[in-house]
């Protein structure tokens, strides 16, 4: 369930476009491609990389992401 949830929440958070597809018994969300969120992939592929090369903490991770995305909404790169 918790990867479900996961799942569900990057695939929203980094394409701005997701569509549903029902078909044989399936409910699949499928993002548009070309909808993709360059600043919030980068941002998770970061994270990724911080959390699993470097061996990051939960805090210090949150601190920075959060600080990186505030640097880039306030630089005007990325909208709410």
């Amino acid at each position: 369930m918790i990867l479900n949830l996961a799942l569900w929440f990057g695939l929203h958070v980094v394409f701005q476009r997701v569509y549903r597809v029902e078909a044989w018994g399936l409910d699949l969300a499928l993002p548009e491609l070309a909808s993709v969120n360059w600043a919030a992939a980068l941002l998770a592929a970061a994270a990724l990389l911080a959390v699993f090369r470097f061996k990051c903490g939960t805090l210090l991770l949150l601190a920075g992401a959060s600080l990186t995305g505030l640097a880039l909404h306030a630089a005007g790169l990325v909208s709410l």
